[in-house]
């Protein structure tokens, strides 16, 4: 795996890091709970393939580093705030320090997500990430007071707005940035299914990712098949 793709994600997990140590020992411990069973996901990594440009400087780098612990930021929330729908807060046992260190655990990580997300710089990137926030606050809500029943798979949105993010700050044209978006969310389809014989072979890349972004996709799928083994 090339030497820089490994750096950028090191240094996602170092910003991930840096940005949720709050001091706070209880909203601490559910933080490091969720990054540390988040680690091996490859939302980062699908990130940094799609925002890396044709002609790339150190902005760009840094750039796509803080949209990539932006989506990481946001996908620890998200489940910080999952763990409080499954408390079912009208129950009479509801244990109220476990709900306040969710509620001020999830809440800080989606304040950090949203800090990392305007480093970008890129109005546009910051936008998709405010829809995507909105739309998976909104599902998690339907979640709740509609059935309720099952796990919510966040994964779809998640790599589909991440690869859709990733292609604008790289500053592909709107029919790579779609394509690149389709390739996300087609991982993100695959894992949830758990169908591990069925992730994409590195022949089907050409066509439907940019020609500069292939090797990074490639070396991508090594990590989505290792994460949905």
């Amino acid at each position: 795996m090339p030497q820089d793709f490994l750096d950028e994600l090191s240094a996602v997990k170092t910003q991930v890091a840096a940005a949720t140590e709050t001091g706070h020992p209880l909203m601490g411990e559910f933080i490091r709970h969720e990054v540390s069973a988040r680690a091996d996901s490859p939302l980062a990594a699908i990130v940094l393939a799609a925002a890396l440009p044709l002609a790339d400087s150190p902005a760009q780098r840094n750039a796509r580093v803080h949209l990539a612990t932006a989506m990481v930021l946001l996908d620890v929330a998200l489940a910080l705030h999952k763990l409080l729908l499954l408390q079912k807060p009208d129950a009479d046992t509801l244990d109220k320090s476990l709900v306040g260190g969710t509620v001020l655990a999830g809440d800080y990580c989606f304040s950090q997500a949203a800090v990392a997300a305007a480093r970008t710089g890129k109005p546009e990137v910051v936008a998709i990430f405010s829809d995507l926030l909105k739309d998976l606050s909104e599902a998690h809500l339907r979640h709740l007071f509609e059935n309720g029943q099952g796990a919510l798979d966040e994964f779809p949105a998640l790599f589909q707005s991440g690869g859709l993010a990733g292609a604008v700050l790289a500053g592909l044209n709107e029919q790579e940035q779609q394509r690149t978006a389709e390739f996300a969310l087609s991982l993100a389809a695959l894992l949830g299914a758990g169908k591990r014989d069925g992730l994409p072979a590195a022949a089907s890349i050409p066509g439907r990712v940019s020609a500069h972004q292939q090797a990074r996709w490639h070396l991508l799928l090594e990590i989505v098949t290792a994460y949905a083994k």
